[in-house]
């Protein structure tokens, strides 16, 4: 070993941290609750239902919001764009 190299020690080498998406708080993806999506889904069965369109949207995005890549949220995707177009056709029925 030369004198240059003794006692010291080879750089540490370091991964990079993760880099975390940031989302606006707004956006913030919500932990996965099964029970809250559940209870969200059903709301929007209810609404849907009752045919009170706007309710049922809001509710089916909650329940989506709760748990994205589950059944229930695949569910409720399929449920949230039945909703929206019943929602559009009534718009245009309107302007009619």
């Amino acid at each position: 070993m030369s004198a240059d190299c003794a006692g010291k020690k080879a750089p540490e080498t370091q991964t990079p941290s993760p880099v975390k998406k940031q989302y606006p708080a707004r956006l913030q993806p919500k932990p996965a609750d099964p029970r809250a999506q559940q209870r969200y889904y059903d709301l929007g069965l209810k609404y849907y239902a009752d045919e009170d369109y706007g309710e049922a949207k809001k509710a089916f995005q909650q329940s989506i919001e709760y748990g994205p890549d589950s059944f229930l949220g695949g569910k409720a995707r399929e449920n949230l764009l039945k909703t929206e177009q019943i929602l559009k056709t009534l718009r245009e029925m309107e302007q009619k």
